[in-house]
């Protein structure tokens, strides 16, 4: 559809963990994602997943500004974490000396991006939320010991 996008996005789904679970555990799915998307892209190993961790975090410390908790949250913290990982990503390429690679491109490459990730989140935020997991709050009653 456009250059630089795939059919998985695995950031949408770390924003989407970062939302629902915090920013530690959106980081951990942001690295894994990454570095998956690493493992099949030609680019430097490592480069995809910092992006994607520090995206991914930042979005789970994002969230705690925002007074709602309707999916105009996860589509507005994944708009504005794409431009963010995108960028992160072209710095970090540039910083590595990949010369070979586009500057920013931000009509061409980092908007489309982020519409599609937007439009990735109205498909995928409503499965995840159907499929949550158990509260954190219940499992942590069950951790307690008991006494004193």
């Amino acid at each position: 559809l456009f250059p630089y996008t795939t059919l998985f996005r695995s950031l949408v789904v770390a924003v989407l963990v970062a939302v629902q679970e915090g920013p530690f555990q959106g980081a951990i799915v942001g690295f894994c994602g990454g570095m998956l998307m690493d493992i099949v892209s030609p680019q430097v190993m490592g480069v995809g997943a910092f992006s994607e961790t520090v995206a991914a975090f930042l979005a789970g410390m994002l969230k705690e500004f925002f007074m709602t908790y309707s999916i105009l949250l996860p589509v507005l913290l994944v708009f504005i974490v794409t431009v963010l990982e995108l960028s992160v990503n072209q710095l970090t390429l540039l910083m590595l000396g990949q010369e070979s690679l586009p500057p920013f491109n931000v009509i061409g490459v980092i908007l489309p991006s982020a519409l599609y990730n937007v439009l990735a989140v109205l498909v995928v935020y409503p499965v995840m939320r159907r499929f949550r997991f158990t509260q954190k709050e219940e499992s942590l009653i069950l951790a307690k010991p008991h006494g004193r």
